[in-house]
């Protein structure tokens, strides 16, 4: 048995599939890869795959993860990536596969870039305020789908903020993960401005060291 931890990217109209969807898209990939991949067992046997943070719905991503296992120990890191970079459709695109350093429960921050295509400098200037805040308290579902009152502020390690964009490192994996999504509906809700469209892109998973996670 091997493990292999395969690195991508996931852009363009990819990023309208959910994670269910996203699921079987990449089953179908690695079938047709010819990789000879392990399957649980059980009544309904399928693939092993194991995804590091699963990414939000209408998000890109350039340093996703997930984990497989193959039956083989013979494939290299370099003919796993090209198998499957030509099984995949426009818009997937593995990066490297290697062997996994870190379970993916020590992933602990993720950074976004944020755009606003359609407004101009204000926007920025009014993130930048909203974010210096002491405390921004808003409510979140926990996983039992109950409402908590959930404070942003602590979440957010890092902030970058220009009249062109933004970049924030927030905090992820399975300790009070902090989405994009409830950090814009709480700076529209708090600044009084109309909702308008947002471009979001994941571009790194880190450990609780601020390292890229491997």
């Amino acid at each position: 048995m091997k493990n292999v931890r395969l690195f991508y990217t996931k852009t363009g109209r990819m990023k309208f599939l959910s994670q269910l969807d996203m699921n079987r898209l990449m089953t179908r990939v690695i079938r047709k890869s010819g990789l000879p991949v392990w399957y649980t067992e059980g009544f309904n046997q399928h693939i092993y795959i194991n995804y590091a943070v699963p990414l939000s719905l209408g998000f890109e991503g350039l340093y996703e993860i997930m984990d497989i296992r193959l039956t083989d120990d013979e494939p290299a890191p370099e003919n796993i990536v090209k198998q499957l970079n030509s099984a995949a459709p426009d818009g997937i695109k593995f990066l490297r596969a290697a062997k996994p350093v870190k379970p993916t429960v020590e992933i602990a921050f993720a950074e976004y870039e944020l755009v606003f295509p359609d407004e101009g400098d204000g926007i920025y200037k009014d993130l930048r305020e909203f974010l210096s805040q002491k405390s921004v308290v808003c409510l979140k579902k926990d996983k039992k789908g109950r409402l908590k009152e959930f404070d942003i502020i602590p979440k957010i390690r890092k902030t970058e903020i220009t009249e062109n964009g933004a970049r924030l490192i927030l905090s992820a994996g399975n300790e009070g993960n902090l989405n994009p999504s409830l950090l814009l509906s709480a700076f529209f809700e708090n600044t009084g401005r109309e909702p308008v469209f947002c471009e979001v892109k994941r571009l790194m998973l880190f450990d609780g060291e601020l390292k890229p996670f491997e």
